[in-house]
């Protein structure tokens, strides 16, 4: 409801409602905006990050960002020490932190990852992947046993105080024995020790809403991966350039539970340009 809107319409009643009730309802209807936002160190750029990992990361905080996620073996240069100083110099908190399938099924292989995570100061620590393999004719049963996996593997990281959370593509929403195995994997994840990084991009292009998965699942989505897409060949876009309503998925960050927004981008083509424009949209856009 627009303020000049209300005020005409509430003026009769005005005389008989204290000034600070009326002032709480129309601040009740201003718009939102993200507390925060972060970035994917994979959406930056191979050579460029390689190359020049200082001088991007004082970029990605130039532009913005609060927050970054290592979604792969990173070091940058430097050691765990290090790079904590120089992303605290700069206003930048590493919060996730990668792990694997493979991981998950080899409790020494995950206690490392975990290690990592912690010596970088990561309360979150991704699986990207449901398979050790490309994942081909998975059915049903399959999908119950990467939710027992997942499950083993979050009791784990919870009792090393870290979070696992588990990062869709569009696989989980192509339809296997007449069911969504999203849904599947939903029963059968425990919430207590698995969240979901709700990739945006991927349950768009797996044909299925956001919003809708959102509202079925209240609660289960610490982290949104923000990626656009284009109109037209439904490839990646940088975020705020695409078709994805992203606004209207922000107006559930409440029913979500999200805590973090991470832009990403699995090919930019000019990474700089990029990271500055998706952080622009990002920090003016309301809902």
């Amino acid at each position: 409801m627009k303020r000049r809107y209300f005020l005409l319409t509430a003026g009769m009643a005005a005389a008989s409602v204290p000034f600070h009730g009326l002032l709480s309802a129309t601040v009740a209807e201003e718009e939102k905006k993200l507390p925060q936002i972060g970035i994917i160190l994979g959406a930056i750029g191979g050579q460029w990050l390689r190359e020049h990992p200082r001088e991007v990361l004082r970029h990605v905080a130039e532009s913005g960002y609060k927050e970054v996620e290592f979604g792969g073996d990173f070091g940058l240069g430097m050691d765990a020490g290090e790079l904590t100083g120089y992303l605290n110099s700069l206003g930048l908190k590493a919060v996730i932190g990668p792990t694997s399938m493979a991981a998950l099924q080899n409790r020494e292989q995950l206690k490392s990852d975990i290690r990592a995570c912690q010596e970088r100061g990561q309360k979150y620590i991704a699986c990207y992947w449901p398979w050790t393999d490309e994942g081909k004719n998975k059915q049903l049963d399959d999908w119950k046993r990467v939710a027992d996996s997942l499950n083993r593997g979050g009791d784990i990281c919870h009792r090393e105080d870290i979070q696992l959370i588990y990062h869709n593509h569009d696989i989980e929403f192509n339809h296997t024995e007449d069911r969504i195995p999203f849904d599947t994997l939903m029963e059968h994840l425990d919430p207590s020790l698995v969240g979901i990084e709700l990739d945006l991009y991927w349950i768009t292009k797996g044909g299925q809403s956001a919003v809708d998965y959102i509202r079925k699942y209240p609660g289960r989505y610490p982290v949104f991966h923000l990626k656009d897409m284009k109109p037209g060949d439904r490839d990646f876009a940088c975020v705020g350039s695409g078709c994805i309503d992203f606004p209207e998925i922000f107006k559930l960050n409440d029913v979500a539970g999200v805590k973090h927004f991470i832009v990403e981008h699995d090919r930019p083509e000019n990474p700089k340009d990029c990271i500055t424009s998706s952080a622009a949209y990002l920090l003016n856009v309301r809902f």
